[in-house]
């Protein structure tokens, strides 16, 4: 090859050689590759290589898209075309670059990699092709040929695998979901999704094991996305009822036990009751009810189920059975059968049980009405048989509300027997029935039966877990501890003996 002319300068074919000899050994160093430049930087840099390699080329080997080389020995002429490969392949890599940092200004990391992978193995495919047929001059077309039929050897082998690879690509795309997002999958899969690839999904479920799914599989399953938009998580229960019993009262009774369950429900979307079905085996109520986290889901499903059945069983109403005219109907609960199981007088014998049983009184409150008022000198002791107390205390003016009072449970035992004010105020928060037992009731009963005197003083030795649940209607917890109630009520009994004595 004759010597290139640049103006007045002549310059030997050789030293343009060595020049873009040099531009490519810069280009494709591994220390300039692991500088850690920032993106734009590293795709100008490419680029600049790029454009002065392609300058050094026109003056060597004319245009390389059709490349004229030398004729001074085969060395030479193999040599130019492996630099000529090596600006195709420059090319290549700029154009990889400028989309990378084209699709990071849309910050969406997941979708950059995929796409860009996608695109770069695109981009160095026709690199290659481009290289065969432009500088090595042999036709691509009997390639490209061959190269189909192989695609299609391999696209049957390989089906499962590529199915579940593009289909990765498609859910990386859309992104229905993220690491860390909780999700369900058609199939009974549940949990929180650890790693996506681009054959699976893994997902750590609530066993404590990983399910790796494929993503082909995902893409064709219903899926929830739990954690979106936001963590909140609702659920529904359905019970099936006696169809005597009035729906009117049964959606009263299941509001009760919604309204008692209430530590893990939200208030807001408040839950809701609602008759969907009516048959002579039953009537079907659903409740729908809101947790903050579906961590929380399973615990006040249960919390609520067991309230619902609690105000069902203590307001005679009976499950029906689907498909079946018949109906169990739970019994009665009666005044001694509640004194049995509830949380105060469940340690009394069945005889004492039978001789506190008829000094109590049976009352009812409407929705509203106060059963017992913060500061309020205390005169009876209450055991609730159907409805739902709720318990305040205020302080400053403000009112917060501690705990509800459900059936089975009592109130006040603690402060008619130590004297001391209630300290909270327990007001209907639907309509209730309440069996009352006085000062001077609870005095006639011991006076009748001196055993229910020792039957108090076992029922003073339960835990103290037990006996805080009356704490809330005391100024002064102290009277909550088991030995400071059990002084109270032996002062007690010895006053009752006195007012005996002539």
């Amino acid at each position: 090859m004759a010597p290139a002319a640049w103006g007045w300068l002549v310059i030997d074919p050789f030293i343009y050689l060595a020049v873009a000899t040099c531009l490519v050994a810069v280009a494709f160093a591994a220390p300039l590759r692991q500088l850690n430049w920032p993106l734009w930087l590293r795709a100008g840099w490419a680029i600049g290589i790029f454009v002065a390699l392609a300058f050094i080329l026109v003056h060597l080997v004319g245009s390389p898209l059709r490349p004229v080389f030398g004729t001074e020995g085969p060395g030479q002429r193999f040599w130019e075309k492996l630099v000529v490969a090596c600006w195709w392949f420059l090319g290549a890599r700029g154009i990889i670059a400028l989309v990378r940092f084209t699709m990071v200004l849309e910050q969406r990391p997941r979708e950059t990699q995929i796409l860009t992978d996608l695109i770069a193995g695109a981009v160095y495919i026709a690199a290659v092709l481009a290289i065969i047929n432009f500088v090595f001059s042999v036709s691509v077309g009997g390639l490209v040929a061959t190269s189909g039929i192989i695609a299609i050897v391999l696209g049957l082998a390989l089906q499962s695998t590529l199915s579940d690879v593009f289909s990765g690509i498609a859910v990386g795309v859309e992104r229905p979901y993220r690491a860390g997002d909780l999700i369900w999958v058609e199939g009974g899969i549940e949990g929180r999704v650890t790693l996506v690839t681009w054959r699976s999904t893994h997902i750590a479920t609530d066993l404590n094991n990983i399910a790796i799914v494929p993503n082909s599989v995902i893409a064709k399953a219903r899926l929830i996305n739990r954690s979106r938009p936001t963590m909140m998580r609702g659920d529904t229960i359905e019970v099936r009822l006696d169809p005597s019993v009035a729906p009117e009262r049964c959606i009263a009774v299941l509001e009760e036990a919604v309204g008692s369950a209430c530590r893990l429900l939200l208030t807001a979307p408040a839950p809701s009751i609602f008759c969907g079905d009516l048959n002579g085996d039953g009537c079907l109520y659903s409740v729908s009810f809101s947790v903050a986290d579906s961590g929380q889901l399973a615990a006040a499903k249960s919390e609520l189920l067991v309230e619902i059945h609690r105000h069902l069983r203590y307001n005679d109403i009976g499950f029906a059975i689907h498909g079946s005219a018949s109906v169990v109907r739970a019994p009665v609960v009666t005044l001694v059968q509640l004194l049995a199981q509830s949380d105060l007088f469940g340690v009394l014998d069945e005889a004492g049980r039978g001789e506190l049983a008829p000094h109590f009184s049976e009352m009812t409150l409407e929705q509203g009405e106060p059963l017992i008022k913060q500061g309020q000198e205390p005169d009876a002791l209450y055991i609730i048989a159907a409805g739902v107390a709720e318990v305040t205390v205020s302080n400053g003016g403000a009112s917060r509300v501690v705990r509800h009072i459900r059936p089975g449970e009592s109130l006040g035992a603690i402060g008619l027997i130590t004297g001391m004010p209630y300290a909270a105020t327990a007001i209907a928060e639907t309509r209730m029935t309440v069996f009352k037992l006085d000062r001077e009731s609870l005095a006639a009963a011991i006076e009748a039966e001196p055993r229910l005197a020792h039957g108090l003083e076992g029922l003073a030795r339960r835990s103290q877990a037990a006996l805080r649940r009356d704490a809330a209607t005391f100024a002064d917890t102290k009277h909550a501890q088991p030995d400071m109630f059990l002084t109270g009520l032996r002062n007690f009994v010895n006053l009752l003996k006195s007012r005996e004595s002539p």
